[in-house]
């Protein structure tokens, strides 16, 4: 365990030097806080529907910086991986496993950061308020849910490909085409209102776990699948 958490202190330390992670936190900062004056000036809409369109699009902009941080994971110079593994006496399973964590826990911290002020700013400040603390609290578990799959999905496909512009290609055609799907079926229609879906409703505090189940499961699948598959490639690259 001890090299476990050498390798994870020191690709935590990796990211936060990494400018392209403080351009994406200070971006969707500024994204934010136009979104919480928005809300405090906007009142043709309900602040379910502005929160929601924010959610969107940080999750579809979010998500190339999100593939572009994750891709690099296990896209190094083989040398350079086989350099680290055996200076710190770690299998491969080891090795993929800390970076599965240190990415998520990345990911995922920088935008709670954001969503989380962002979501209860605009609930406190919002002229058409209708957002309730267990719908954000939902939201955010399925915003937290859908990056880390992008970040496992990365990972993974990191320990297979090692060009990673070819990667990166790859993993955004997968993911845009599957999030387009997602859109499409459970859009109630094309307009701004109709894209959001079930979205706004919620972020007011409707949820009924009978008609998210398939989507949680379809979520969790691959956090399950993905890192034996990961680790099971990674340990057949010639390091």
């Amino acid at each position: 365990m001890t090299a476990f958490m050498i390798l994870l202190e020191e690709d935590l330390m990796a990211m936060l030097r990494s400018w392209t992670l403080w351009m994406w936190l200070a971006i969707s900062g500024a994204g934010g806080l136009s979104a919480v004056i928005f809300a405090g000036a906007f009142d043709q809409e309900p602040t379910s529907f502005l929160l929601g369109w924010f959610l969107l699009l940080y999750v579809a902009l979010g998500s190339f910086i999100v593939m572009t941080i994750s891709s690099s994971a296990g896209g190094t110079d083989p040398g350079t991986l086989g350099t680290s593994i055996i200076s710190h006496g770690v299998t491969p399973t080891q090795f993929v496993l800390a970076l599965l964590t240190s990415r998520t826990l990345t990911v995922l911290g920088m935008s709670l950061l954001i969503i989380t002020p962002v979501a209860f700013a605009m609930m406190g400040n919002g002229i058409s308020n209708d957002l309730d603390p267990n719908g954000i609290l939902i939201a955010l578990i399925y915003t937290g849910l859908l990056l880390t799959v992008l970040v496992f999905l990365s990972v993974t496909f990191s320990a297979v490909v090692t060009n990673t512009p070819g990667l990166l290609a790859m993993i955004y055609i997968l993911w845009y085409s599957a999030i387009a799907l997602a859109l499409v079926f459970q859009a109630e229609g094309f307009s701004p209102v109709g894209v959001l879906g079930r979205l706004p409703a919620i972020l007011q505090g409707e949820f009924q776990w009978s008609l998210h189940r398939p989507a949680l499961v379809a979520l969790l699948v691959p956090l399950v699948v993905l890192p034996p598959l990961g680790i099971r490639m990674f340990g057949q690259r010639d390091l």
